[in-house]
């Protein structure tokens, strides 16, 4: 009965994954109504947006699957026994991926009318085609997956700040936008901060960037524990940084800054050899005015900033 069938396959009907199980009278007349077709290394089987009618089983060789274009990393590789297509067959819409040999493969064509015949008449051809689908959604997921947890890491990496572990400039620009306009928009209390390490080009002058970079990221880290989760910090760029107190009037904010300053006064720099002297700050506080706009709040936190450093540095101006 499948004197042709075993003409014309590499492998047995059970290593076939839609045959798997099936009756063999199911499958008498279906196989002998399918075609064959050759592929050769790098000839694509299928690509996006292509309308397919028909489900490949792969008989010989090797099949690599991709999502984006050809020159991408493959998301799956299809051995012999596995099929393609099969979506675009049974959903009727255009494929969504590249399906491109991966060596010199075989594949047995089966026409959109036959897939349907086989899993009329045999609950095992269809149960197959439901673990396939099933195994082509739970690699879809997989893939989704990992995307989003690498976007969320490139996200990351564009608004953190490498060497303190704060948030970057870039970062700054959009949240500080979103803090004062909410402030404004709802009259509630909003404190800026900006922090200016004292004397920092002497400092790196006399012990190096290596000592600079420590630095820098020392009186970070002193500024990350001494607040609360609520308080937003970036690093606003160089040895300056930024914070955001929301819900306090300017008195308070005023005592924070003074604690963050004698924090920073009495945390030593760590060294190779031994811990180097501890740096000071400068810090300007300002408060929002409804209607001020986020580079109008730095501004005056920046010239709050000018008048501490006039006041002899290591000190909090308003």
């Amino acid at each position: 009965m499948f004197d042709r069938t075993k003409e014309l396959l590499d492998i047995p009907l059970e290593k076939i994954a839609l045959f798997r199980h099936v009756a063999p009278e199911s499958l008498q007349g279906i196989i002998d109504c399918c075609g064959i077709r050759t592929l050769e290394r790098q000839e694509t089987l299928l690509f996006p947006e292509q309308v397919n009618r028909e489900l490949y089983v792969l008989l010989s060789g090797r099949l690599r699957i991709h999502l984006q274009d050809p020159q991408s990393e493959p998301i799956a590789y299809l051995a012999p026994g596995e099929v393609a297509g099969e979506l675009s067959v049974i959903d009727g819409y255009p494929t969504s991926a590249y399906v491109i040999a991966d060596e010199d493969s075989r594949v047995l064509v089966m026409e959109q009318e036959l897939v349907w015949s086989l899993a009329t008449v045999s609950h095992a051809a269809a149960y197959n085609l439901l673990t396939m689908l099933s195994g082509r959604l739970r690699n879809a997921n997989r893939c989704i997956g990992e995307k989003m947890l690498q976007e969320h890491a490139y996200h990351s990496y564009g608004t953190v700040d490498a060497l303190t572990g704060m948030h970057n400039r870039y970062w700054l620009d959009e949240a500080l936008t979103r803090m004062v306009h909410r402030a404004s928009r709802s009259r509630a209390p909003l404190c800026v901060l900006m922090l200016d390490i004292d004397n920092f080009k002497e400092f790196n002058d006399a012990h190096g960037h290596l000592s600079g970079d420590r630095a820098i990221h020392t009186v970070a880290q002193t500024v990350l524990e001494s607040l609360r989760p609520t308080v937003m910090a970036a690093r606003y760029g160089g040895d300056e940084f930024l914070v955001a107190i929301p819900d306090v009037a300017v008195e308070t904010a005023l005592e924070i800054a003074d604690r963050l300053r004698q924090k920073v006064a009495a945390t030593e720099i760590p060294h190779l050899a031994a811990p180097l002297p501890p740096l000071t700050v400068s810090i300007g506080v300002t408060g929002i005015v409804p209607g001020q706009s986020a580079e109008e709040v730095i501004a005056a936190a920046d010239a709050a900033l000018y008048r501490a450093k006039l006041l002899g540095r290591n000190t909090v101006s308003s």
